[in-house]
């Protein structure tokens, strides 16, 4: 008989070489009652892994492992979270840790694949426990490990025909246990280290985080639902990069296949995410610190990135709507969708005429205001009734505003005057011509100051006495720039933002550091005591009062 050739050279081993052997063990893998762990040590630890990968007799090593865990010595914690994480990598690599495929042909085998499996799942959630961990070291290398996992599971429980797979489960259970934390330090350390770096992960972070958010909605009490509101905001904030290009998106944690284009890869399914995130936010209860930072920033980190950004129309014109800073903060935005995205907002003028009022000068959202007013009237197609009306309107407010209001105002209507010629009969109706119009109204001015439609407000037949009125202005510089009013209209246009940034300090600092030529002459002699001397030698007192 012939003798049979063995090839000596090492062979990689396969999932059933793993099979329990035959013979009589002490414990076996899902029993009830494993052996004793021995005493953790790193060397110890170190042991176990090694005997995990070197025989399925060890497998009860992993149960041992996972009890370290909860140890209070962060070492040993994290040096039996690494020995599990490396030993559920092999089993991985090697097909243990597949959803077996029923049949009486590979019993044991199927028997240990369940038992991995479910010692696999406990790791995992004890990892997602440790997210809430009060040492923040182990929450670290919790969340760094489950990560690992992900792609891990991502690439090794992949299907055969080459699809791509993303380990969706365990990404989810992750972020739902990040933005339900007290607070949101280890959801940015996430956020910064590889939402922002990997363009899979922020899209499977914005496609979960706007499912989480509906369920949180409907799920959460009051309490946590303001903490999973402020965590995700946080989050959100913290996104950066956001790709305008499909040839953006080059960075992935998990390896894609040859075969297939994902969504990950295309830009239309990221904005689409991102969008579901957001109006899942815009859902939540918002508190008004949010609601407002919200507005302020959404016209240029939110809508610029969204797939439909006409889906926000509804919350703007509610918020334009809402009146005071709200109204003042939804401006950009919806401007944005008028200009860009056909927007029908047919009482937009209207609305912005009512929101000027005494509130607008004192707000610290002035700046933003006058930026976007300026841009609003600087169409010369614009009615010169409509005009009239808005420069009529900030002469009257400018009465009664601070003088760091009143140098944006002044020079803001000499702009709109000299943008608009029509409305120069503001400026030269000095003496009220007309008197037939004075009679008509009860007072001298016929401008209806109450009135709420700038079409109707009449102020056209009015003039611009308040800013004569500025001219003896208590502030020299509010004066002196009053007085451009009456002088001829040839200097060009003044550039706004020099005005915009001007406040109480930085008037006083200008003030303070201005040098002075010539000193003002000042009659005073300093006193050499406190009260005035009598005779030589005497000490003489206040008229009408004696000291005892």
């Amino acid at each position: 008989m012939p003798s049979v050739v063995v090839d000596k050279k090492k062979r990689q081993r396969t999932a059933t070489d793993y099979i329990m052997p035959k013979k009589k063990r002490t414990s076996e893998p899902g029993s009830s009652k494993p052996s004793q762990a021995p005493e953790p040590t790193p060397k110890s630890i170190i042991e176990m892994e090694q005997q995990i990968s070197s025989s399925t007799e060890y497998y009860n090593n992993l149960v041992h492992l996972i009890e370290y865990l909860n140890s209070s010595d962060s070492q040993i914690a994290l040096l039996a979270a690494t020995s599990l994480f490396r030993s559920f990598a092999r089993m991985l690599a090697a097909g243990l840790l597949k959803k077996p495929k029923s049949s009486n042909a590979a019993l044991a085998q199927e028997t240990v694949t369940l038992w991995l499996r479910d010692r696999y799942k406990d790791f995992k959630s004890k990892l997602i426990s440790l997210l809430n961990n009060e040492n923040a070291e182990n929450a670290l290398m919790s969340l760094t490990i489950l990560v690992r996992l992900v792609k891990e599971e991502s690439s090794r429980l992949a299907p055969t025909n080459g699809e791509y797979y993303f380990a969706k489960s365990l990404f989810r259970r992750i972020l739902h246990a990040l933005l339900n934390q007290s607070d949101d330090e280890l959801l940015l350390e996430f956020v910064e280290k590889y939402v922002n770096k990997y363009d899979d992960l922020r899209y499977y972070f914005l496609h979960f985080s706007g499912l989480l958010a509906n369920d949180a909605q409907t799920n959460l009490a009051d309490a946590q639902k303001t903490k999973f509101t402020a965590n995700l905001l946080s989050a959100l904030y913290a996104i950066d990069n956001f790709p305008t290009e499909d040839l953006h998106l080059n960075e992935f944690w998990v390896e894609l296949p040859n075969k297939s284009k994902p969504p990950v890869t295309k830009l239309s399914a990221q904005k689409a995410a991102f969008q579901d995130s957001w109006l899942a936010v815009l859902r939540l209860p918002l508190a008004v610190d949010q609601y407002k930072y919200i507005l302020q920033i959404m016209h240029n980190k939110i809508v610029p990135y969204m797939s439909k950004p006409q889906t926000l129309m509804d919350f703007l014109t509610d918020s334009y709507d809402a009146g005071g800073s709200t109204s003042l903060l939804a401006l950009n935005a919806l401007f944005s969708l008028i200009q860009k995205y056909n927007l029908d907002y047919p009482n937009f003028y209207t609305k912005l005429y009512v929101l000027l009022d005494r509130n607008v000068m004192h707000v610290k959202y002035r700046s933003r205001f006058f930026r976007l007013l300026d841009l609003f009237l600087s169409s010369t197609h614009l009615p010169a009734l409509l005009v009239a009306s808005f420069i009529k309107r900030l002469s009257r407010l400018a009465i009664s505003a601070p003088p760091s209001a009143i140098v944006i105002v002044i020079p803001f209507i000499y702009n709109l005057l000299k943008r608009h010629n029509s409305c120069n009969v503001l400026l030269q109706r000095t003496d009220w011509v007309d008197r037939e119009i004075a009679k008509e109204s009860d007072h001298n001015d016929p401008f209806v100051a109450n009135e709420s439609d700038p079409m109707k407000s009449r102020a056209l037949d009015s003039s611009l006495w308040e800013l004569a009125t500025l001219q003896s202005h208590y502030h020299p510089n509010v004066a002196t720039l009053a007085k451009i009013m009456s002088e001829p209209f040839h200097k060009p246009a003044y550039n706004i933002e020099d005005f915009m940034d001007h406040s109480y300090n930085t008037m006083l600092d200008a003030e303070f550091t201005k040098n002075i030529r010539n000193p003002p002459a000042v009659e005073f002699v300093l006193p050499k005591t406190l009260f005035e001397s009598g005779n030589e030698g005497e000490q003489a007192y206040l008229e009408g009062w004696d000291l005892c």
